[in-house]
């Protein structure tokens, strides 16, 4: 079943989801602007990494103008993959499409971006999400995948009755091939949520606080001492806000953080290292806030929303 689908953002998950669900026979059209729409519409989606390199040419680019004025068809699906911080103002922008869709899967980085998304389209019917996948955006267009990770968790609700999402995930797990997702559908997304949060939250600070890869952060015994404690603030938080986790998720986290490639950063990283906006206040900034709500200690997260606070508008490329 071909879907006509919407994917808002083409950084590193936007383009690579985007890409492979073209390659999977979808009508994709990547909802984007500036040289990305620009680069999109004259040479596609470039995929690069260890399990091959491809160049998807069957893709759209479109702004959100071309919805209002009706040169676009309305789509069925949508997902949207913009920073946390702009899911909120993104889905105002993209309002028009949002409402009309059938579903619309978050697949910010954190917890709240169903919240942020409804708060900017109210009548859009939103479910939650989570990618697993590593990859940096080289440039417009253009994004490296970094392992083997190539799947997508969504749901919610009444996620598991829904027939496009259904048709959506049977549609994704029926490809196979170097260049296949796989997807899983589920009801207590945010479960699923913050269990990647544990793996997610400890990578993005410990990754910008040190300025160093994976390789170096959690082959280290001290570094790995931080790892634990952030991965049980996450918990704890999680536990207090309703997530339940499997007995052995510390572990687990453990040995996904160990069995990255050496050269991996989180992508917020990234945006510290290139002087852009940071995801802080969704991410070690959320675990604080929570914690202080929930009187549960975060002295990990608080250190590091405080360290790296002083980045979190961007603009201090080079003086890092």
């Amino acid at each position: 079943m071909s879907l006509r689908i919407l994917v808002i953002g083409a950084g590193a998950i936007g383009g690579y989801v985007g890409g492979l669900l073209a390659r999977a026979g979808h009508e994709v059209t990547f909802g984007v602007r500036g040289s990305a729409l620009q680069a999109i519409t004259n040479n596609g989606i470039q995929l690069l990494g260890p399990r091959g390199d491809w160049r998807i040419t069957n893709v759209m680019a479109t702004d959100a103008a071309a919805f209002e004025r009706g040169e676009q068809a309305m789509p069925e699906l949508v997902l949207s993959c913009v920073k946390l911080y702009d899911a909120e103002s993104s889905a105002q922008q993209w309002r028009s499409a949002l409402e009309a869709a059938g579903a619309v899967i978050s697949l910010q980085n954190g917890i709240d971006g169903v919240q942020r998304i409804r708060r900017g389209a109210p009548g859009a019917r939103v479910y939650g999400g989570l990618a697993y996948i590593a990859g940096r955006l080289e440039a417009p267009g253009v994004v490296r995948y970094l392992s083997d990770m190539s799947s997508i968790t969504f749901g919610g609700d009444d996620a598991a009755t829904h027939p496009l999402l259904q048709a959506f995930a049977a549609s994704i797990n029926a490809t196979s091939g170097a260049d296949a997702l796989q997807a899983h559908l589920v009801q207590d997304i945010g479960s699923a949520q913050w269990a990647k949060f544990t793996v997610l939250a400890t990578n993005a600070a410990l990754t910008c606080l040190t300025r160093q890869p994976a390789g170096v952060v959690y082959h280290d015994a001290d570094l790995l001492a931080l790892a634990q404690a952030s991965i049980a603030e996450v918990m704890a938080v999680g536990r207090a806000e309703g997530a339940v986790f499997v007995p052995t998720q510390a572990q687990d986290t453990l040995a996904i953080l160990q069995g990255f490639p050496a050269e991996l950063y989180a992508s917020m990283h990234h945006d510290l290292m290139a002087g852009r906006p940071l995801e802080l206040d969704g991410i070690s900034g959320l675990v604080a806030r929570l914690g202080r709500q929930h009187a549960i200690a975060t002295p990990f997260h608080s250190m590091a929303y405080a360290c790296l606070k002083p980045y979190l508008q961007g603009g201090l490329a080079g003086k890092i």
